[in-house]
């Protein structure tokens, strides 16, 4: 009866040891995903142009950056002025934009378009400006 209680005590007493299965190896990894940029959201001002004449709104913002920072994609919508503009990053092109006025993707470069109290505004396409939004 000692040595089952012995024998016992043993088997019970014995530290587990876990082994890697086959996808926990570390030579037997699966490939690890790229991390993909999250979209973030914010608001901020809007002018829109028309015959010289200013509109104001407050616009959404959705944009991704790179891992590094970099602009990748920005959507701008203003339910007043019933816009949507879509801008991305191509690597050959350049920063295009595409918006629901023209229906068509066009290269476009920021412009300055003035100053007040409150920050820049920015022409993000003809006519139409942000307030404090990044360039990059």
């Amino acid at each position: 009866m000692k040595k089952f209680f012995l024998i016992a005590s043993l088997l019970l007493a014995s530290p587990a040891f876990a082994t890697p299965s086959a996808t926990e190896s570390k030579y037997n990894s699966a490939p690890v995903a790229p991390r993909l940029p999250r979209p973030f959201a914010y608001e901020t001002p809007c002018m829109l142009e028309n015959n010289g004449n200013p509109h104001y709104d407050t616009c959404k913002i959705v944009e991704t950056r790179e891992v590094g920072g970099a602009l990748r994609t920005r959507n701008i919508f203003s339910n007043r002025f019933r816009l949507t503009i879509k801008g991305r990053f191509d690597k050959q092109k350049g920063y295009m934009t595409w918006d629901n006025y023209n229906k068509r993707e066009y290269k476009w470069e920021y412009k300055v378009g003035g100053q007040d109290n409150d920050g820049a505004w920015t022409y993000v396409m003809p006519g139409f400006l942000l307030q404090n939004v990044s360039w990059d």
